[in-house]
């Protein structure tokens, strides 16, 4: 993939919801962070859900495929960034998907928070990949999915008490392209809690700090799940942040869909 500046970012050149952050003071993970980091002081870690896009704005499904930030999530994503570093201070380092979208949101993040920090892009933060549905107006792979358990609508699903996870667990099932295979919700939090464990090591060395990454909704719910975190069956707001802390070898997740930084 062409690797963009930042300042190209920038120079080309916010969706959130409105739904409240949820406390989640003392849920571990249930996969550790590399055991020699035990002992090590803490790092905090705000990974945060990308900016609306043109494709989020159309309604259509994103996961591989991509597409840029609309203004509205331009600005929220420079929002949460001024707002982020107000309230946590300096930002040591940064993580984003390597897609346009999650660079792009990062990168003014950082503008926001008047940060020169460089972001790195790690393919392992990417969305799920949606298969055959990649691309597709949202109903159609809802609808499939719905259809597989006989549910009239997500909110149905999820009142009968299906979680986020267990509906993306369906997409394999229900993707009628062979050569374009969907992921599953074990495979995307493998991959993501890779990418995170590997975040903390450098910080973690060096006696604690603080990073920002940015991924994307339904990949952030799946490492979130995998850590005991409870997920909104609405799901994560586009620029929603969710505070992660590690030390001495275990997560705990301390906030999930906080989206007062956006306002």
């Amino acid at each position: 993939m062409h690797q963009m500046t930042r300042r190209t970012v920038l120079t080309t050149a916010i969706g959130a919801g409105a739904a409240a952050a949820t406390g989640l003071a003392g849920a571990t993970s249930a996969q550790a962070a590399p055991a020699f980091h035990r002992g090590r002081p803490t790092v905090e870690v705000y990974l945060a859900r990308h900016g609306q896009t043109v494709l989020n704005a159309l309604d259509r499904v994103q996961g591989f495929s991509d597409s840029p930030l609309t203004t509205t999530g331009q600005a929220v994503a420079k929002k949460v960034g001024a707002n982020l570093a107000k309230e946590v201070g300096r930002i040591d380092a940064a993580y984003s998907a390597d897609m346009v979208r999650h660079f792009q949101t990062v990168s003014l993040m950082l503008d926001g928070a008047r940060s020169r920090q460089q972001p790195t892009r790690l393919e392992g933060l990417r969305e799920v990949n949606f298969g055959g549905f990649e691309g597709a107006e949202n109903h159609v792979m809802w609808g499939a999915i719905l259809e597989k358990i006989g549910h009239a609508s997500p909110a149905e699903a999820i009142a009968a008490g299906y979680t986020l996870t267990d509906l993306v667990d369906l997409i394999p099932q229900v993707n009628s392209v062979a050569s374009l295979p969907a992921e599953n919700s074990a495979t995307v939090a493998q991959r993501m809690l890779k990418a995170l464990n590997g975040i903390v090591m450098e910080p973690a060395r060096r006696g604690g700090g603080t990073v920002l990454v940015v991924s994307s909704g339904l990949s952030i719910t799946c490492a979130l799940a995998a850590l005991g975190a409870t997920v909104p069956g609405t799901g994560l707001s586009n620029g929603a942040v969710n505070h992660l802390s590690y030390s001495a070898g275990t997560w705990t997740v301390k906030t999930v869909n906080d989206t007062h930084y956006a306002n």
